[in-house]
């Protein structure tokens, strides 16, 4: 694998860096609910429950199949990514510095391709399983951490929202604890910020109580719609 990819490691760093950081972001911008939807379904999920191209807003429109498929998908994009950055860094020989600054630009480049995807007018989700596909790949220990806060919130509450924000505003933390370098620390606190403002209509839903709970029988319910409509027409 290494010789193949010996021409790569032979560029400047600059242009390494570039080009892993275009491929993160062209990688990440893939719209793998959005794809599951117009292939599988014919629906646009754009116009359909929440609008969003996540997971949850999948599963509950396009049913739980959909939803986990397009949760791993997700994921699957941001783990590569930056195992994809990993591999250049360890091949270039760039030294840990540099490459710590590459793999968070990487990161980071993975979620605005996700939330702002050229291949659908910059449009996209809000990052939350793309960003946890990262954490997988960038910070184990963060991720699994994240991942209890995150099931048990939602456990409690039964808000997705909800335990995405807990997440993200912890987020910081871990990554300080865990791996104290400064492009990684900056990385947390950027999705500490991001992720509330990606969510801000969640936030203003969980305000006003009219935000949904997640339940399991909510699965599928575009489908079950689109069904009665087309019986009742």
């Amino acid at each position: 694998m290494d010789s193949i990819a010996q021409p790569l490691f032979d560029l400047p760093y600059a242009v390494q860096a570039v080009i892993v950081l275009v491929f993160a972001y062209l990688f990440g911008a893939i719209p793998f609910s959005f794809i599951i939807g117009k292939v599988f379904f014919r629906i646009n999920l754009f116009q359909k429950g929440s609008g969003n191209l996540g997971a949850a807003n999948t599963f509950r429109v396009l049913g739980a199949p959909a939803g986990i498929a397009t949760l791993l998908l997700d994921m699957t994009k941001g783990a590569v990514a930056i195992y994809a950055a990993r591999f250049i860094v360890d091949g270039s020989g760039m030294g840990a510095a540099a490459g710590n600054w590459l793999l968070a630009g990487c990161a980071l480049a993975v979620i605005v391709g996700h939330t702002a995807s050229p291949y659908i007018k910059f449009r996209g989700g809000k990052g939350a399983a793309s960003s946890a596909g990262v954490m997988f790949a960038l910070v184990p220990i963060v991720f699994w951490i994240s991942f209890v806060i995150f099931v048990s919130t939602i456990a409690i509450t039964r808000y997705v929202s909800v335990g995405t924000l807990a997440v993200a505003f912890t987020f910081p933390i871990w990554m300080a604890i865990f791996y104290g370098n400064l492009p990684f620390i900056l990385f947390g606190v950027l999705i500490a910020v991001i992720v509330p403002w990606l969510h801000k209509g969640n936030i203003q839903r969980l305000r006003a109580g009219t935000e949904r709970r997640f339940a399991w029988k909510n699965r599928g319910e575009g489908l079950r719609k689109d069904e009665a409509d087309n019986g009742s027409a």
